[in-house]
């Protein structure tokens, strides 16, 4: 009966091992998009959107790289992205003294698209080459 008790208690150890290590549901996605600019450095602060261009797909995510020049976004479900970096340079210069200023307001915006085709238990990495916008 002691032997009977001792198998019985490895059996259910060993079974609930089995059951917790068969965990098979996919982990996200990661997108990962880097960008750079003409010379391959990195841009910080650049707004980045993906989104979807098929339709029923209703993805749209909006964020800034980081100081190294990368966002990136978690997706529960594989998914192709379209993926549009811009940043607006303002330079704003005065001219003449108060009261007769004249403030003079330059945006000047840079630009770059591309894909990213996100599956589940990896990262999709896209690097966006950002050029004068058109």
């Amino acid at each position: 009966m002691k032997n009977m008790n001792r198998i019985l208690s490895i059996a259910i150890v060993l079974t609930s091992f089995i059951i917790t290590g068969c965990d098979n549901d996919p982990g996200p996605g990661i997108a990962e998009v880097k960008v750079i600019n003409a010379e391959g450095v990195s841009q910080p602060g650049v707004t980045v959107r993906m989104f979807c261009t098929q339709p029923g797909c209703v993805v749209d995510r909006v964020g800034r790289t980081n100081s190294l020049g990368v966002y990136t976004q978690e997706f529960e479900l594989p998914v192709v992205l379209r993926v549009r970096a811009v940043r607006y340079d303002t330079i704003r210069t005065v001219q003449g003294l108060p009261p007769n200023q004249i403030v003079n307001i330059k945006v000047d915006s840079v630009c770059g698209e591309g894909f990213v085709d996100v599956e589940n238990d990896a990262i999709a990495s896209e690097t966006i080459t950002i050029l004068e916008c058109n």
